[in-house]
């Protein structure tokens, strides 16, 4: 039984732990923070006693669900670059983006791959005792959350056939396709095919019993070459390069002259070390420009 195994590797009474499972969505602290493209987004943080068990099924349970390789997001070695990478010699990109994603995904869906063989393989064959106590460690009233560490990697096991299907369908259009959390991203260099991939995704997600996701059609982005295409905050430039995009440039060179020149705060300085550590990352290209520029010391120095 998973609750006596996590009572046991973790040093805590059995009753205690199915207390947590019983009283789990009450085990959330709420609160509002602005989205980048406006309104607010409510994450549910759960409690520290509820964050260790879902810790521990993360580790010991649901790391070994599958994944499609189509699905990069909350993935360990895989970054925003690798993704954007998949799209960057294509003409013309497709984004879709779903409704409400972690909140859409039920506990019912995530009973259904807890039954996957893959556990059984691993000697994890759970009862339906198992797989009620999971859902309740792992939903709040009934659904993910944002904020539950168990999230990520629970929505890329529940969107495995989903992917799956759309990694498989593309490939036979010659269309690249790739999922980033609740965004799905198409490209092709084939003028005119995405418009009947929106139009195909919206019907298979109208008829597919699980997860009942929806599109959200304020965020759907059509583009080519010829403009600015966006993969997950990157550019993708005209000549086929990856780009952090001239507005971050531009704010990473102020921080590093201002610094140079009068200083930052600690604070201040922290955020440029992470900034400039994100950029070499993204395009080491760019920070060599900045150490040809300020010096290796300054920047070193960050």
């Amino acid at each position: 039984m998973i609750a006596e195994r996590i009572g046991a590797q973790l040093g805590l009474d059995l009753e205690y732990v199915e207390k947590v499972a019983l009283t789990a969505s009450y085990r959330y602290k709420s609160y509002t923070i602005p989205k980048r493209t406006g309104g607010m987004r409510t994450i549910h943080h759960p409690s520290r006693e509820l964050k260790l068990l879902q810790g521990w099924l993360v580790d010991s349970v649901l790391s070994r669900l599958p994944v499609h390789k189509a699905a990069l997001a909350y993935r360990k070695g895989i970054s925003i670059r690798n993704h954007a990478a998949v799209h960057v010699g294509q003409n013309y990109l497709l984004k879709i983006d779903f409704k409400d994603f972690f909140p859409s995904i039920a506990e019912a869906d995530i009973t259904r791959i807890l039954r996957h063989e893959s556990l059984r393989r691993a000697g994890l064959e759970l009862t339906a005792q198992d797989l009620q106590f999971v859902g309740r460690i792992v939903c709040r009233k009934g659904f993910l959350t944002i904020g539950a560490p168990s999230s990520p990697i629970l929505s890329n096991a529940v969107l495995f056939d989903f992917d799956d299907h759309w990694y498989e369908e593309s490939e036979r259009i010659n269309v690249k396709y790739s999922r980033y959390a609740d965004d799905l991203y198409f490209s092709t260099d084939r003028r005119g095919i995405l418009s009947g991939v929106l139009d195909r995704v919206r019907a298979d997600l109208a008829h597919r019993p699980s997860p009942r996701l929806t599109i959200n059609d304020t965020k759907t982005v059509f583009t080519s070459r010829k403009r600015s295409r966006l993969v997950t905050g990157l550019i993708l430039t005209s000549d086929k390069r990856i780009s952090l995009g001239r507005h971050r440039k531009r704010h990473i060179r102020s921080l590093v002259y201002k610094n140079q020149s009068s200083g930052l705060s600690d604070e201040q300085r922290e955020y440029l070390r992470g900034f400039i550590a994100y950029a070499r990352s993204v395009e080491p290209t760019f920070v060599e420009a900045l150490r040809r520029k300020y010096g290796s010391k300054t920047i070193d120095s960050v």
